[in-house]
C-alpha cells in the first residue's frame, strides 16, 4: 500500500510532511463572488440574494415595445401572442409607470446546504487524500464540487413558480433561470490564510 507506514519515526515524519503541505490555513468560498455582474452592472449576488430571501424590487418607469405578427387579412397570428422582433410585422410601444414587484423567497442556496452538508466532510476527506494532502488543491476541488451542487440546486428549483406575467415574458415557467447568467456566475475561490 503506497501510503502505509509503521513505527513512531515513520509516523512522525509523515505527519511533518503533511503539516508542511498544509501550511497556513486556507478557506474556500462558494457562491456569487465580487465582480460577478449582469451586463447592466447589477451585482449577481444582489439578484441571487433577492431570489434566496425574497423582497420587493422597484421597477423604474420605462417604455416597452410589444411585437406581434399580423396575417394578410389583418388578424393576429398566434391569437395575438407576442413574438420575437425578427418574427414581427407589427409593433407598438407602451409606457410602463414605476411599480413594485414582490419576489417570493426561493431558497435554492439554503436548500442545497441543508441537503448536501452531511456529505461534505467525507467528500473533503477523500479529496484531501486524492490531492496528496495539498490543502489549496483540495479546497479548490471541494469548491468546484460545491459550486456544481449549487448550480444543480438552481436548475432543479421549481416552487414557487413564476408569476403569469413572468411566464408570458420568458415563455416558460422555470424560476431562477431566464438568461442563465446567475447560474453561470456560480464560482468558487480558495483564499490563502494569514497564518494567524
Amino acid at each position: 500500500m503506497g501510503n502505509a507506514f509503521t513505527g513512531g519515526a515513520a509516523l512522525e515524519a509523515k505527519l511533518r510532511e503533511i503539516a508542511a503541505k498544509v501550511g497556513k490555513p486556507n478557506t474556500v468560498r462558494v457562491g456569487f463572488l465580487e465582480g460577478a455582474t449582469y451586463p447592466d452592472g447589477t451585482p449577481v449576488a444582489l439578484i441571487a440574494a433577492t431570489n434566496e430571501y425574497g423582497g420587493a424590487v422597484t421597477v423604474p418607469a420605462h417604455d416597452v415595445t410589444i411585437n406581434r405578427s399580423i396575417k394578410s387579412d389583418g388578424t393576429f397570428n398566434k391569437n395575438g401572442q407576442f413574438v420575437k422582433t425578427d418574427k414581427a410585422n407589427f409593433s407598438t410601444t407602451h409606457h410602463v409607470e414605476e411599480h413594485t414587484v414582490t419576489i417570493p423567497s426561493r431558497p435554492f442556496f439554503r436548500d442545497m446546504i441543508q441537503k448536501r452538508k452531511g456529505e461534505w466532510p467525507e467528500q473533503l476527506g477523500k479529496i484531501i487524500k486524492a490531492a496528496d494532502y495539498d490543502e489549496a488543491l483540495a479546497l479548490g476541488r471541494m469548491g468546484k464540487l460545491v459550486s456544481e451542487q449549487l448550480q444543480e440546486s438552481i436548475r432543479e428549483f421549481s416552487s414557487p413558480g413564476n408569476a403569469k406575467s413572468t411566464i408570458a415574458r420568458k415563455g416558460f415557467d422555470k424560476p431562477l433561470i431566464e438568461s442563465s447568467h446567475m447560474l453561470n456566475s456560480v464560482d468558487s475561490e480558495v483564499q490563502e490564510g494569514d497564518g494567524s
